[in-house]
């Protein structure tokens, strides 16, 4: 610390007023003849000259501990110089050097605390965006860098967020308007709907933060939202056409066609057609209603699974062979068990083989292959569990790329005429979506147009059932 400086004038003032009694006192004595007038005026210069010490020394303590006090207020930290100190006010030195422990304390307490606080705050789940006056970033939480990448202190907001909505809304925040929730769309780093609350803190941060803006991706939800009106529409829009042929048929019956026996027939075979269509299409969003809430919860029943792609072939084998498709369950699965139930996996191959058969040509073959493999979702390599691999391969026109990723949402049909034809709800591949995610498997769809589509579920293995000995 460097040596302080003592206002001339107070050392003066000082000085001045510790020497008036013993100057006065040695001017009495020379003056009454007891001291010579030399010998009091020496005297009188000697007291002088140690009081103007004492008092040196002694306010070089004091402003050495301002001096100190200053450092402790400006830079938040300092060492007190206690060699320097003169020792005249021991009780001085012992107490400063208490002051300046108890600050070291409580400084290293508020240091960690505050450490303690960015710490949580930054790695906080939930996306936070701190913000400055000129909205610049401050910092932000983990969760802001998985959804948005990563931010970088003392940019501006819209290097990670380029949507102009939520700009003006934070200006307007920060420049004292009310705090307000905001929805807006980004492209960047991918695309999603993001809904975004931003709120004026009381007064500014120590950090300089004035503003605090959450982040919430509500694309799921936007989605999901969608889903259920595309649901209503289309479950409306295709229940509308068989109702509107049973009300038409119905009047006719009743009508025109009272007293013509071919007429019956004909319009008692379109209520038929139409009715078994409805009942299809309800039993479908029955089965997919009841996938849907049990499954977060995974089957415990085990399952021949070689027994039920023998029954789904022999179930479906009438119906190929009126178009002249062989089905061939090829060898290779071995006596396999997987975990799951028994009544939706023969649903699952069930709805899978039969599209296989009526969207394949006529005189070609349906195959299902089936093979044991390590896991094929395991990221480094290292899962060794055991999966199922069954694919349904048909010889059919094939499927264009650009439907393959919806192939999966209901009611989605890449030829609609042509599946209402067939009697298609357009469930049937989202219920097998449903039913491989509640068995924790996954679906692959690769396709070729002009060459055919292979659909593979893999599911995980359960145990391998011993072979009788030979």
């Amino acid at each position: 610390m460097a040596r302080p400086r003592i206002p001339f004038g107070r050392f003066a003032i000082l000085t001045g007023l510790a020497s008036t009694t013993p100057v006065a006192l040695f001017g009495v004595l020379a003056a009454t003849g007891r001291l010579s007038w030399a010998t009091g005026i020496l005297c009188a210069a000697v007291c002088v000259i140690a009081l103007a010490t004492m008092v040196r020394r002694g306010l070089g303590d004091v402003y050495r501990i301002l001096q100190f006090s200053d450092t402790l207020a400006r830079d938040g930290e300092g060492d007190m110089p206690v060699h320097e100190m003169s020792g005249m006010f021991p009780e001085f030195t012992e107490a400063i050097a208490r002051l300046q422990q108890a600050w070291g304390r409580d400084r290293g307490r508020l240091g960690a605390r505050a450490s303690s606080a960015e710490t949580v705050l930054e790695s906080l789940p939930q996306p936070l965006i701190l913000l400055n006056a000129d909205r610049q970033i401050v910092r932000s939480t983990v969760g802001t860098r998985a959804l948005l990448g990563e931010t970088v202190p003392g940019r501006d907001l819209s290097s990670v967020l380029r949507a102009p909505e939520i700009l003006e809304t934070v200006d307007r925040v920060i420049g004292g308007g009310d705090d307000e929730p905001i929805e807006f769309d980004i492209e960047f780093p991918t695309s999603m709907t993001i809904s975004a609350h931003i709120q004026k803190l009381l007064q500014p941060a120590a950090d300089g933060s004035v503003a605090v803006v959450a982040l919430f991706d509500v694309t799921e939800i936007k989605q999901v939202q969608k889903m259920r009106t595309d649901f209503v529409a289309n479950a409306s829009h295709e229940l509308r056409t068989p109702l509107a042929v049973l009300s038409g048929s119905i009047k006719t019956l009743q009508g025109p066609a009272r007293g013509d026996e071919a007429g019956q027939l004909k319009f008692l075979d379109m209520m038929e057609q139409h009715t078994t269509r409805m009942t299809r299409l309800i039993d479908d969003l029955l089965s997919l209603s009841r996938i849907e809430l049990s499954e977060t919860t995974m089957p415990e029943g085990e399952i021949d699974l070689t027994a039920v792609l023998t029954n789904v072939v022999a179930m479906l084998d009438v119906a190929a062979g009126r178009r002249n498709i062989n089905i061939v369950l090829e060898p290779g699965l071995g006596d396999h068990r997987i975990t799951g139930d028994e009544v939706e996996i023969a649903q699952l191959f069930q709805n899978l083989v039969d599209n296989a058969v009526k969207y394949s040509h006529e005189n070609t073959v349906v195959r299902i292959a089936t093979q044991t493999c390590l896991n094929p979702f395991a990221i480094t390599g290292a899962d060794d569990s055991q999966y199922i691999e069954v694919s349904v391969i048909d010889q059919g026109p094939g499927i264009p790329a650009e439907h393959l990723p919806r192939l999966t949402e209901r009611f989605y049909r890449v030829d609609a005429a042509r599946s209402r034809e067939m009697g298609g709800t357009g469930l049937g591949l989202a219920i097998v979506k449903h039913i491989v995610s509640r068995h924790r498997g996954r679906l692959d769809v690769r396709s070729v147009e002009g060459r055919g589509s292979t659909f593979t579920v893999y599911l995980p293995a359960s145990i391998e059932i011993p072979r009788p000995p030979a």
